[in-house]
Parts: C-alpha cells; structure tokens; sequence
C-alpha cells in the first residue's frame, strides 16, 4: 500500500517501532489496528533480536530488515533512510526490496555521527538522496515520505526547505513531534499557503514520565506546553496516555493522517499503543471504512475551514 494514495481518500494512524521492537509475535498484537510501521535507522544493541551488538550492521540495513519483517507480518512497513548511513552501495539492496515489495520508505537526513568519530555522508542533502530513490527501478520508486519540522527557528526557510523535498519527490510529509494543536497547525496552515499539495501526517508523542518529555525537550529544542506538564506531573501514571488522547483527539481531522511515537526507546511500546488505540477508538481487529470511523476525514460534514480544505 502506498500510504500517499491511501491518505488522500482516509485519515490513517500509523507508528513508529524501533529495531529491537521489531518482534513477530508482537507484530501481530498491531495487525489490523494501525494503517502502517515507520522503523527510524538506529545502531543495534544487546538487546536487539534480529542483531545484537556481535553482528556489524549499519543502522540503514538495521532498518530495511525490520521492515521485511514487519512486511512478512502483513503490516505496511516504512523504513528509514538517512543521509547518515544511507550508501550508494546501498542503493541496489533498496532497488531489489522494492522490487519484492517494498512500497513506502522515509528520507531524513540523519542524527550526527557520535563524537569524537565524525562518518562521511555521501548523502549531504535531503534531497539528494529522495531524488536518487525516485530514479530507482526505472520510476518504479517505492512512495517516498519526508519531515518537516514547526519547531525550526527559521520558520519561513524551513516552509521552503520542505516544499523542496516535495518538488524533489516526496510523497508525503511527516511533522516533528506535536505535543498540542496550535504550532503544528499554524506550521500546516503555512505550508498549504507555500504550496503544499501532499498529504500530511502530524506526529504525536507518547511520554513516558515528565522527566522524559524534559529530556526530549532540551536535547531536540522541542518546546512543551505548561498544560502537559502540570498533567504529567500531576498524574504521572496515567497523564503520558491522557496527554497523547487529547493531542490526538485536537488534530485528528486536521491532517491525512496521525503518526504516534513513543518517547522512552528503553521500554516496549506496544502494551502503551495498545491501550492508546482503543481509548480512541481504534480497537478491533481491522480498521473500519473513514466513512464509519471515529476517525473525522477532511472531506466530513464538520465544516471546513480554506486551509483544512486544501488537502490533496
């Protein structure tokens, strides 16, 4: 499934599952309840079930083979492709995945390379690598997403630098983390004035704890509402879900789709999206139409305002 055609007509819910989550018999507990699998390009570990620490592996082969398996699993996978780690010699490995299947894939540029071992990027732009994936298989590229982010300093050069990524060939646009409605759908609202004219998925975050969303917060310069701090601090065992409910139930609607993350990468997500999809309504063992959904389209009775309209 191209996630780009399929947002056009429903508003989907997706998430993200790191490599060490990346389990089969896990999997299986999300079949039916989210539209696709975003897998970010992350170095292995201990713990890591495919490849633990022992096996040398890039963070960009970690990342395609998570998605064979979630793939095999009967789940729309999205692997990550990273200017960081992404290789030419890499590219042919990308071809012959899309060749058996491979439909989406999303292109960021990448973390910097841990201190004091700076790597070479033989990727130096976004997009460049998004243009050299749509060139692959004679135009048979698999459905390219990339990220914008609302939280930049520079507002209006990051409005541009994402509409490049578009004219460059993504087909779809992921945001940074949305904790609240108001940035993110001022950032969406000036994005359709540029241009916009693919679909958008607003990330929303899970916390684990206030301490968490701190942390997050000062490392990616990623501001947090006062509200979502009193609430974790206030219900530090049920305010991350009632944080990200209400998130979502404030931009479902607003865009074509929802993508859900989870902050704390130590701990399993998956009894937390769980939880999380049926407090909103996405519980039973497949998604039903938009038309009978909890889930609002923009093409619904609720009237419209010109920018929520403008979405392709």
């Amino acid at each position: 499934m191209r996630l780009s055609d399929r947002a056009r007509h429903h508003n989907l819910v997706t998430i993200e599952l790191i490599p060490d989550r990346v389990v089969p018999s896990d999997l299986a507990l999300l079949k039916g309840r989210v539209d696709a699998i975003t897998v970010p390009a992350l170095r292995n570990g201990h713990d890591d079930p495919s490849y633990p620490r022992s096996f040398p592996v890039t963070p960009q082969r970690r990342s395609l083979a998570s998605a064979t398996i979630i793939n095999r699993a009967g789940i729309t996978a999205v692997p990550s492709l990273t200017c960081r780690d992404c290789r030419r010699s890499d590219l042919s490995m990308i071809a012959n995945q899309v060749e058996d299947g491979l439909g989406n894939v999303l292109i960021v540029y990448g973390d910097p390379y841990p201190e004091p071992r700076p790597g070479t990027y033989e990727f130096t732009k976004t997009n460049e690598l998004i243009r050299e994936i749509s060139s692959l298989s004679g135009g048979r590229h698999p459905c390219i997403g990339a990220v914008t982010n609302q939280h930049a300093n520079d507002r209006e050069n990051e409005i541009s630098r994402t509409i490049s990524r578009v004219d460059a060939g993504a087909d779809f646009i992921v945001t940074n983390v949305a904790f609240d409605a108001d940035r993110v759908l001022e950032h969406r609202d000036s994005l359709l004035e540029a241009g916009l004219n693919v679909p958008l998925f607003i990330q929303v975050s899970i916390p684990l704890s206030l301490d968490n969303v701190l942390f997050v917060s000062q490392k990616f310069d990623i501001p947090v509402p006062v509200h979502v701090k009193n609430k974790l601090l206030n219900d530090p065992i049920g305010g991350s879900l009632a944080v990200a409910t209400e998130a979502y139930e404030a931009l479902r609607g607003e865009a074509n789709g929802i993508h859900f993350s989870y902050l704390f990468r130590q701990r399993n997500p998956i009894p937390t999206y769980r939880h999380l999809l049926e407090t909103i309504g996405v519980g039973g063992p497949e998604l039903a139409p938009l038309a009978a959904s909890t889930v609002k389209t923009l093409s619904s009775s609720k009237p419209l305002s010109r920018s929520r309209a403008s979405f392709g």
